[in-house]
């Protein structure tokens, strides 16, 4: 009787663990997570059946309820926490910098991260244009604010050497 008992037990056991893992698991899973060289936003690759998965940013995950919902609570909470870091991103970077018409005098392309689009500035532009200069990235940002305190150097030094 007692080998009855024990058999209970344990598939009552069995039983309950087996509920417990199929409700824990989430119908999808998150694959692979990378920074599309392209875009420069952070993507993640969904596994949504076992032989079919998508792409998206995380940002649109986030934001997209049904999808959202479909992942157990740390991927929730991981895949928030990654998002807020990318919207805390700044949103434009130099690609290219190069020696304008006068010999002190810098043109910077710009990109943002949001489009396509590159934007051409001198230095004294960019360095007037405060709104533009706090989305740059701060190592970009800090480059063109020295060149920008090394030209009004040269210019003071021209000006008191006149």
């Amino acid at each position: 009787m007692s080998r009855k008992i024990n058999f209970f037990v344990w598939i009552s056991a069995m039983f309950k663990e087996f509920i417990s893992e199929s409700a824990s698991k989430s119908p999808h899973e998150i694959v692979d997570i990378f920074e599309c060289p392209s875009t420069g936003f952070v993507k993640a690759v969904i596994k949504l059946s076992s032989s079919h998965a998508i792409t998206k940013n995380i940002s649109d995950i986030v934001t997209d309820n049904d999808l959202i919902e479909a992942f157990d609570k740390k991927t929730i909470r991981t895949l928030t926490y990654m998002a807020t870091v990318e919207k805390m991103k700044p949103d434009y970077f130099v690609v290219a910098q190069r020696l304008g018409d006068e010999a002190d005098d810098y043109i910077f392309e710009i990109k943002s991260r949001k489009n396509k689009k590159i934007i051409k500035k001198s230095l004294a532009e960019i360095s007037k244009d405060k709104p533009l200069l706090s989305k740059i990235n701060r190592h970009d940002a800090e480059r063109i604010v020295y060149l920008s305190g090394v030209k009004d150097t040269v210019d003071e030094f021209k000006i008191k050497t006149n």
